[in-house]
C-alpha cells in the first residue's frame, strides 16, 4: 500500500486505528518510513494513522 492507499483507508474508517508497518525492506523503499510519517502529519491523520519505529509497540 502506498501513501494515498493509507489515507483512503483512513476516509473510510475515520474512527479506527490504523497501524501502517513499514519494514523498510528493498520492495518497500518506494515509500520510506519518514516520508510516510511526515504525510500521515500533512494529513492530520497522526492520531488515527500510526507507523511504528521498529521495536516499537501500542496498547490501546
Amino acid at each position: 500500500m502506498g501513501k494515498e492507499d493509507i489515507f483512503e483507508v483512513y476516509n473510510a474508517a475515520p474512527n479506527s486505528k490504523i497501524i501502517s508497518v513499514h519494514m523498510e525492506a528493498v520492495n518497500h523503499w518506494t515509500l520510506s518510513r519518514d516520508e510516510l510519517k511526515s504525510f500521515i502529519n500533512e494529513k492530520g491523520i497522526s492520531s488515527n494513522v500510526l507507523a511504528p519505529d521498529d521495536g516499537e509497540s501500542y496498547s490501546f
